[in-house]
């Protein structure tokens, strides 16, 4: 337990860099961006490649992945309720907000978790399987039907899918894990090189990002991006907790697909928001709101487990 609290206390150091970078000037307003870029276009996808290629699929799939669509659907399900008929939020509230509450990010946050709080980048997997291949999609579709008039077409989704870098390198990984195949030598150390850089790398872009941050929460919106954090870094655990329980997972397994849906809001929705001009504030605040208190929530989950569950 220790040994997880100081992890975390490392990946808020490594976020406060970032944000002192930026805040002092040593590095310019585009830098968080360039920053991402990096990571979404060449770190994650070696890191995601050469992790799943050396993890036994039934280590992936099965009920963690079970228990990452279960826990996105009843989250967002539940906010769309409450938001739509006890709040009377409109259609463009309802559909960024729920995607706020439940869209993990598995591809960020979730692998220096993975690493540095459960000991292997893979526990992201399952809930990354889900969002590209469903969650991530069905979102992007409603958002666009209730927002500026863009209407998605079924080539356009697929498009946005199966273009994802992560996506290709998880599928690259899978083929070779099942396969039995090994990475020829320099594909893996070059993977291994790149790969690594990705977990330090998106915390300090985090950080960056923070710089310059305000929000207002004293209006709908603002209610609602409160409900929305709440469901993401509570509801959304506690329903992962209930679906691991009943399908019979205990031990560390259990502990992982809980902090893996306590993870923060997935950048997607505020990407979804800008593209459709719906929802922008709710999916901007929710992203930033849930980043900064997801790591001492983790911590307490970690602990709660540690101490009742025997994570």
């Amino acid at each position: 337990m220790v040994v997880i609290a100081e992890n975390v206390a490392a990946l808020a150091v490594v976020i406060l860099v970032g944000w002192a970078l930026r805040r002092t000037g040593a590095v310019g307003p585009e830098a968080g961006k360039v920053l991402s870029g990096f990571v979404y276009w060449a770190a994650a996808p070696a890191l995601l490649l050469y992790s799943i290629a050396e993890t036994p699929i039934s280590q992936v799939l099965g009920r963690p992945l079970v228990v990452a669509a279960a826990s996105g659907l009843v989250t967002a399900a539940l906010f769309a309720a409450i938001a739509r008929f006890a709040m009377h939020a409109d259609a463009g509230q309802v559909v960024l907000g729920s995607m706020s509450a439940s869209l993990n990010n598995a591809a960020y946050i979730g692998i220096p978790i993975g690493i540095y709080v459960l000991g292997h980048a893979s526990y992201g997997v399952p809930v990354m399987i889900f969002q590209l291949g469903f969650l991530t999609p069905l979102f992007y579709v409603l958002s666009d039907l209730v927002g500026s008039g863009v209407r998605p077409t079924v080539a356009g989704v697929l498009r946005r899918v199966f273009t994802n870098p992560m996506v290709i390198a998880a599928a690259l990984g899978f083929l070779v894990s099942a396969t039995g195949i090994r990475l020829p030598s320099i594909i893996s150390t070059t993977a291994h090189l790149i790969g690594e850089a990705a977990p330090g790398t998106v915390l300090i872009a985090l950080g960056v990002s923070l710089v310059g941050q305000t929000f207002s929460l004293h209006d709908l919106d603002g209610h609602l991006t409160e409900f929305a954090v709440a469901f993401k870094l509570v509801i959304q655990p506690l329903v992962a907790l209930g679906a691991g329980l009943a399908l019979g997972m205990g031990g560390h397994a259990l502990m992982a697909v809980v902090i893996m849906a306590g993870l923060p809001t997935a950048q997607n929705a505020f990407i979804a928001a800008t593209r459709a001009k719906v929802g922008e504030r709710i999916a901007e605040a929710a992203v930033v709101l849930t980043t900064v208190l997801s790591l001492p929530l983790t911590v307490l989950v970690a602990w709660l487990f540690v101490t009742f569950f025997g994570g």
